[in-house]
């Protein structure tokens, strides 16, 4: 039985529009060992289930997994996770588009680094699906390579689902967290305390993302409920991070916080809320639970969010 180079997880949900035009771009990726494809619906009512397995059925390794409970992708996306055989994971959402030889990049520079994690940018191309199905990278590829991942995130920006990240060092991390919605800024936040060998920031697309209708990152108060969160629980797990590590994660998950309340009240600048997020950024203060506590409790009232069930 040969072994599995690269695992590809896909969260699905009533994306019967893209799904053809994202399974070729997936299905096309060049240059790579044995892979598996994995896909987790989140109890579609739409044909995507059925276009999935009529495209894969020709395919080896295909994992599909049928749920019956509609949960969200980052629970979805720890089903997949949890199946995995490969050595490494790359996951995507059932509308990200892959640039053919995006994994194949990715990878080389893993393996030529013995790195943990490698992570791109993406793209919004306002173009629909099947015309961007057929892309390739440019070949002078830019980017750093950082010993310290928790630095790197931290002090960073690592959204969407670009990622290529090594499967032991995600499975170990938990995947996403199961009680965060998105799964976008969980996912590197867990991996980093467990990514020894370090991590990879390109300066290239290695998602492209059409034109879309209805897309969850569109919502942005949802955005701040789950930076929020992803945030407040890296904290409240871990409080014997170092105090530089809890003052970043701190300021995050009150910028959060002060952006929502800006959003849904229209808070003024001189409020409470924003003198904190300021002191947050000039003082670097130590989390305070207590105002955290009844952050967390204001994003769960909030009628207008998407949860775990």
């Amino acid at each position: 039985m040969s072994k599995i180079q690269i695992s590809f997880v896909m969260t699905v949900y009533n994306k019967e529009k893209y799904l053809p035009s994202v399974l070729k771009a997936l299905t096309g990726q060049t240059g790579l060992g044995e892979v598996e494809y994995i896909f987790c619906d989140d109890v579609s009512t739409d044909r995507s289930v059925e276009i999935i397995e009529e495209f894969m059925q020709d395919y080896p390794h295909v994992k599909i997994f049928k749920n019956t409970e509609n949960k969200g992708p980052g629970v979805r996306i720890n089903q997949g996770i949890e199946a995995a055989e490969g050595e490494y994971i790359r996951m995507l959402d059932s509308d990200d588009i892959f640039p053919l030889d995006s994994t194949e990049k990715m990878l080389n520079l893993a393996q030529k680094h013995n790195a943990d994690m490698v992570y791109g940018k993406f793209t919004r191309t306002y173009k629909p699906a099947p015309e961007i199905t057929a892309e390739y990278m440019k070949d002078d590829i830019k980017y750093v390579f950082h010993k310290n991942a928790m630095d790197s995130i931290l002090w960073g920006k690592y959204t969407r689902m670009g990622q290529l990240i090594k499967a032991d060092v995600l499975k170990k991390a938990g995947g996403a967290h199961p009680l965060v919605f998105i799964q976008d800024e969980s996912i590197p936040l867990r991996c980093a305390p467990y990514a020894a060998n370090g991590i990879i920031k390109m300066d290239a697309n290695v998602v492209l993302v059409p034109l879309e209708d209805g897309n969850l990152s569109g919502s942005k108060i949802q955005l701040d409920h789950d930076r929020f969160l992803a945030y407040y629980y890296m904290i409240a797990e871990n409080p014997g991070l170092a105090p530089r590590y809890l003052a970043r994660l701190n300021q995050r998950a009150v910028s959060a916080f002060w952006k929502y309340r800006r959003k849904v009240a229209g808070h003024p600048y001189l409020s409470k809320d924003f003198v904190r997020y300021i002191a947050s950024k000039i003082f670097a203060p130590q989390p305070d639970m207590d105002y955290l506590n009844r952050a967390k409790a204001e994003f769960l009232a909030c009628p207008k969010i998407l949860r775990v069930k």
